[in-house]
Parts: C-alpha cells; structure tokens; sequence
C-alpha cells in the first residue's frame, strides 16, 4: 500500500475507510470486532494517531484519525496486515483475503468537513438498520461522544 496520494503527507487528519475482501460480512464472525479493537488500540500507540472516532460494521470500517500523513498508508498496511493474520490465526477465518488491497481515505482539512465525516461515521450503524441510536451500537465511538463513555480507551476527543 504505497503513498497513492502524494499531498497526503501534508496532512494530519483523515477519514479512512477500508472493506472486507468481496464486501463478505465479517463482522457477523464471533470476536471479530474484539479484535479489531485490540489492534487498534496497538497501532494507535505504535504510530502515535489519535482516533476521533471510529465504527466498525458488518462489511467494512471507518475512521476518523490524526496521525502524520506520510505515516497513513504504515499504519493501514501494518493493521490490515496484523489483523488479517489473527482472522486466519484465531478466528478461523478460511479466506485468502480478509481486507481488500486498497483502503479509501479523505485528508480533513476543516472543521466543518470534520463534524460531516463525525456524523457520518456515528450514523452509520443506524442508516444499515442496526441500531435505533447511533450511542447503542458498541463497535462505534458514538457513545464515548454521546454518554462520555469510552468502552474501550480508543477515543481521543479532545480535538
């Protein structure tokens, strides 16, 4: 996953979006998205991001993060990577991909922007029908900027 994007390293802030292989409904395999998480919470630290928000759905995940732009496609390889490796590892997940190759992304370069991507990635979960309230589904940031509660430390929303 190389730098596609060569003004992406002006950068800082970006809303990213990667699918599981053939849009397949991963999320849907027990302990999927504890593990997603789990990742997460590694590679924030080990590129030093800041996630302001995130879902994850049955198909694919959004985020919305602040990390260093040449620093993106890093970060998105090493966690596809990894995460693809403990599907097959611990999940049992018998595929040969579990992400697709590439993973779209949008450089955020105002506020405005930003709380237009925050919406959309809160609402996601309940424009799939999966929720009622964006705060009610637990793969999702919502409730940490909802309720102040933040399941799993992965929220930075001090931005």
């Amino acid at each position: 996953m190389g730098l596609r994007y060569p003004n992406q390293k002006n950068h800082s802030c970006f809303f990213v979006t990667s699918s599981f292989s053939s849009r397949i409904k991963f999320g849907l395999v027990e302990g999927i998205y504890e593990m997603l998480i789990d990742s997460l919470l590694f590679y924030k630290e080990k590129f030093g991001a800041k996630i302001a928000a995130y879902t994850l759905m049955p198909s694919h995940i959004h985020l919305l993060l602040f990390i260093e732009g040449a620093q993106l496609p890093h970060f998105m390889r090493d966690y596809k990577k990894f995460t693809a490796q403990e599907g097959v590892r611990k999940l049992l997940i018998k595929m040969p991909h579990l992400w697709i190759p590439r993973y779209d992304r949008v450089a955020i370069s105002d506020e405005r922007i930003f709380r237009v991507k925050l919406d959309y990635i809160h609402n996601n979960p309940v424009t799939a029908g999966l929720v009622e309230r964006p705060e009610d589904w637990p793969w999702s940031s919502a409730e940490a900027y909802m309720k102040g509660v933040d399941r799993y430390g992965l929220v930075w929303i001090d931005w």
